[in-house]
């Protein structure tokens, strides 16, 4: 394998900054991974061009993290850009994922990198990339891990979509990313805009020296295990249709995302007889263009806004909770309240930071975690393409827990007449359950589809 350092072919966006200190509501201790399988056998010297491109308005992706003794905060980004290694790999393997999902656990063809050695040793890269060639399937997969502060799925995204551009060519006339905090555009925080809130969903630390409870191999009982399944656009539109009719002539407008939860939430609260019904649901907020906050904000730029204890009329009461989310997600980007939101959140991850400890992203029996990027993928991957438009197919890592919810967008797919389906009005679940409860869940979403009236099976995934 082959690697190099590719470092911005120029002035960058952060050229007068030799040290960015973070803000603690960045301060996040994952990595995260993602791949894309562009169809073609790359050409290594031009994606290095359009990398050194890509840098100088993503220096972050080449910088080096640092922070006191042991880990511990305040965690800061130092600059200039020292580069971003680039390895080049072949393998004769004819099968690049198990399963055709987005969601893949673990996501292979993708570097490696340790989030304690990112912030206890300076040389240690904050991002690295992996071109991985296919021969015997004519394709490259191009894999990326980062540290999670020095940006969200949707910095990630910017990133590979200016990538994308100058791979092939084309002027990239997206402005820069903003490079100040959440924070700085937010009033003062305000704590009675928490009162008889549950935040337990940005409270909730864990060692990160220890295995995680559901992780620990040592642990009696089955591993979680993996479901996916697929609803077309039609099927989400009869969904969304039929649970907002629940509400009756005053209904508030819900989006399709609300409805899913929704469907997910009951069907889990059937299926799952070893633990009490759900009754918060967490969403993992993209809070860009909330108030003053500006859309190309880099950085994470999320929260984890909770809805209240949902109070539901009776066991199918869809609607309830699909109006719980929608409430918490119009709540949690009212500036007052994302103040007061954010201000607990960055305390609390300074907190665990000088403990040693990483957010606990499993939720206890009674709440469930939402995490989507719909939105996300809809408006961004039509650009990113590398010269192969809704050709591309691209995979991201996630966590194995319980009532972790996962909606993306699928991947195109090749239709019998040769043409391409971009997927991109489709919606692709993935969820992690005890084997038992995964059959019973099964059976409650064929069951309850049919009873909301919406036409055809759901299309299950690696059964």
């Amino acid at each position: 394998m082959a690697e190099s350092l590719i470092t911005p072919d120029g002035p960058t966006a952060l050229s007068a900054v030799s040290v960015l200190t973070l803000d603690h509501l960045d301060v996040f201790g994952y990595l995260a991974s993602n791949s894309y399988i562009i169809p073609e056998i790359i050409d290594v010297e031009r994606f290095h061009s359009a990398l050194a491109k890509t840098l100088t308005l993503f220096p972050l992706y080449a910088a080096r993290a640092s922070c006191a003794e042991d880990g511990r905060g305040p965690w800061a980004l130092v600059l200039p850009p020292r580069g971003i290694p680039v390895t080049v790999s072949v393998s004769d393997e004819t099968q690049i994922v198990p399963v055709e999902a987005v969601v893949q656990k673990p996501l292979r063809f993708v570097p490696e990198l340790n989030p304690r050695e990112v912030v206890r040793n300076p040389t240690t890269p904050v991002a690295a990339i992996l071109l991985t060639k296919f021969p015997n399937l004519g394709v490259t997969s191009i894999g990326i891990t980062r540290w999670h502060p020095i940006g969200s799925d949707f910095v990630a995204s910017c990133f590979i979509r200016t990538l994308s551009k100058f791979y092939i060519g084309v002027p990239d006339n997206e402005p820069a990313p903003v490079y100040k905090a959440v924070r700085a555009y937010l009033p003062a925080p305000n704590k009675t805009c928490l009162e008889g809130i549950d935040t337990y969903a940005v409270e909730a630390y864990y060692s990160a020296r220890v295995w995680h409870p559901q992780l620990d191999p040592s642990q009696p009982g089955p591993a979680n295990v993996r479901l996916n399944f697929r609803l077309s656009a039609a099927q989400t539109q009869q969904l969304r249709d039929a649970v907002h009719a629940l509400g009756g002539e005053n209904a508030s407008f819900l989006s399709v995302q609300d409805c899913i939860v929704s469907l997910i939430t009951i069907a889990t609260n059937a299926a799952d007889l070893s633990n009490p019904p759900i009754h918060s649901i967490d969403t993992i907020l993209d809070v860009r263009g909330a108030g003053d906050i500006p859309a190309t904000l880099a950085f994470n730029g999320f929260v984890f806004a909770p809805t209240d204890k949902v109070v539901a009329t009776h066991a199918d009461d869809y609607y309830a909770y699909a109006l719980a989310v929608r409430q918490s997600i119009i709540r949690g980007r009212t500036p007052s309240f994302l103040a007061a939101l954010a201000d607990l959140q960055a305390a609390r991850a300074a907190e665990g930071t000088n403990r040693g400890e990483i957010m606990d992203l499993a939720s206890p029996p009674g709440r469930m975690l939402c995490n989507s990027t719909l939105r996300l993928d809809k408006a961004m991957r039509p650009d990113i393409h590398f010269g192969h438009p809704d050709k591309i197919k691209s995979y991201v890592a996630t966590v194995p827990f319980v009532r972790h919810l996962k909606l993306a967008r699928p991947n195109p797919r090749m239709k019998a007449d040769g043409t391409w389906s971009s997927g991109l009005e489709d919606i692709e679940v993935t969820l992690y359950f005890q084997p038992l409860v995964r059959a019973r869940f099964i059976e409650e979403i064929n069951m309850r589809l049919r009873v909301l009236k919406v036409e055809g099976a759901a299309e299950w995934t690696g059964l």
